[in-house]
Order: structure tokens, then sequence, then C-alpha cells
């Protein structure tokens, strides 16, 4: 029996601890030593007491399903890093990290490399390489390594013979990437038809767009979700044009019943957008608008979204959306 270098040891024991994480993309684990003593483990999950990604789902993620791509993946992913988690649980009990070294299954990315270094961690070790789409990013971490004083950054692999040893099936590299990459951005083009699983995620979408005007663009929203407007900000339009003040659902619920297909229009910061539902295997709601602004659009397409669940839930019908848009105007988004 061969017995396992230190170094292939304090990875398999990150490895190990990687397996409490409740990442279903990248389940990082690390364990900072001194003196080949282990002074505290952490791997990457919410805060304490929060619900993990994989509670969800072998699939699921949080900012996927919100539709934010990678560019700002780190201001939505509920979870600590396993390095910052590790550096938290000895700062939690008193234990001083001083001159330690840290092993992680995945190299630290920027974040956690500057706590690392303030908390007077010397050396490094990593299984896996942190590669991503930004890869000037990318370049910029690398640097920033010869700021942070260790004596060192380096590559750590268990060998098959340790691995055998184990009779675990623990194979390299860890925090290789599961679920599919997000794009880093993503662009929607003026003339163009897009299909969008949630309201949400059209939403969120929307918010990363660096065209100031999109012109004659079409979405479709596949479901709808239970999501209350928080205020009537929609003003419905009679035949007779004259303004209905009364329960808008309630309305439209009621004429529903006596008609398969309904037209009718609303009003939303003195703009008409045009509405068609139309009910046969399932419910269809499609809006033509000529103009609107980003905030409009995301109180209209939140209406939206309530009416088809009220109109879902009375007629047992699966609900998408339809929006047909002459012009978007995105400029202002950001102030």
């Amino acid at each position: 029996m061969k017995r396992a270098p230190w170094h292939e040891y304090f990875m398999l024991l990150a490895k190990m601890v990687a397996l409490r994480s409740g990442c279903n993309s990248r389940p990082s684990g690390a364990v900072i030593v001194r003196d080949k003593r282990i002074l505290a483990t952490g791997y990457n999950g919410p805060m304490p007491g929060a619900w993990h990604c994989i509670d969800k789902g072998p699939g699921y993620c949080f900012r996927r399903e919100k539709g934010i791509p990678d560019i700002d993946k780190y201001n939505f992913c509920r979870a600590t890093h396993a390095e910052a988690n590790a550096i938290a649980q000895a700062a939690r009990f008193g234990i001083s990290v001083e001159g330690a070294d840290l092993y992680c299954t995945l190299a630290p990315c920027y974040v956690c490399l500057k706590l690392i270094a303030s908390a007077g961690i010397k050396a490094v070790y990593y299984e896996y390489d942190y590669g991503s789409r930004d890869f000037q990013r990318d370049a910029f971490w690398r640097e920033a390594i010869k700021e942070a004083g260790l004596k060192e950054f380096r590559q750590i692999k268990v060998s098959p013979e340790v691995l055998t040893q184990l009779q675990e099936i623990i194979s390299y590299p860890t925090s290789k990437r599961r679920l599919p990459p997000t794009e880093f951005l993503e662009s929607f083009e003026d003339n163009s038809s897009y299909i969008l699983p949630t309201v949400e995620v059209l939403q969120n979408k929307l918010r990363y767009q660096t065209n100031k005007i999109l012109k004659d663009i079409k979405f479709t929203i596949e479901k709808i979700t239970k999501k209350r407007p928080e205020e009537q900000s929609i003003i419905l339009i009679l035949e007779d044009q004259k303004e209905y003040t009364g329960n808008i659902s309630e309305y439209i619920l009621k004429t529903l019943l006596n008609k398969s297909k309904v037209k009718f229009k609303v009003k939303i910061d003195q703009k008409t957008v045009k509405i068609t539902i139309n009910i046969e295997d399932q419910i269809e709601i499609s809006a033509e608008i000529e103009n609107i602004d980003l905030k409009n659009l995301d109180l209209l397409l939140t209406w939206l979204n309530y009416i088809g669940y009220e109109v879902s839930q009375e007629f047992s019908k699966p609900v998408s959306i339809s929006l047909a848009i002459r012009e978007l105007i995105l400029e202002n988004q950001n102030k």
C-alpha cells in the first residue's frame, strides 16, 4: 500500500468536503492547514440556515433561473465560496490562519484571493483552474496572484493510486462544470423573435442590453408565475373609450366566460397597448406595442403575468404571453 503524499492527502480532504456543497454547477471544497494539521474546512453554499440550490433539484441554479448572464454572476449567486467559508469558520472559533496553507478544489477567484491574502495565508494549492468566459478578467486574476504575497500557488492532482486505495469513485476534477455555461453577455437584435421561459427572465435579460433602442422585436413567454403586481398601474379602456375603474382581472374573467377570444386596450403612462386573449387548447395572451420604455414594459409584463395566472387558474389551461414591440427604448435603464 502506497502512503498518500501530504499534498494529495489534504487535496483529497478538500474534495471530500465538497460533498457537502449545495451547488449544482461547481461544488467546491477547501481545507486550511498549518504544520500538517487541519484548522478549518469550508464548502460553497448559502448563508447558514438558508436553502441550497441542490434542494430544488439536480439541475437547479438560482442565477440561471433568473436569467442572469455570466457577467453578473457573483451578484446573484446564493453561495459563499469554499475558501471564504473556511476562513469564516476559523474566525468564528477564534483560530488564527496566519502562515497557513489552503487546499481548494477550485482555484480562488479574485475576491477570495484578496481575503486569503488579508487573512495571512501563505500558500494555496488548487485542483482545478478557474477558467471563465472573460479571458481578460482571468488574466487579471493570474497577475493579482503576484500581489497576494503567497510563497506558493500550485496545482495539485490526487494520483490514481491514492484514489484506488480509497476504493471510492472520486474523479478528477471535482469542480469541473456540470451545468451548461451561460453566455457572458447576450444581446437582443432588431427584427428578431425570442422565446423566454418566464417574464422574470426576460426582465432580467433586458437589464443587460447595451442597445439604446430595439425595433420590431418579438418576445414569447412560455409560462407564467404566481406574482401579484405591487400596485395597480394599468388602466383598462372599454369599447366606448371610457376608462374602467373596477377590478380589471375580475372584468376580464367575466368577459372570457362568454367569449373564447377577447380584444381590449390598456393604458400605461399615457401609452395605449392592444391586448388579445385567446382560449383554445391553451391560453394565448398577445400584446401589440407601438413604443415603450423599459420601466413601463416591466410594469406591463408583471401585469400580464398576473392576468395570465388568474385566467389559467379559472380555465385550468397553460398560458403563454407574446409581445410584438415596434420600438423598445432602453437607453435610460441604468439611470
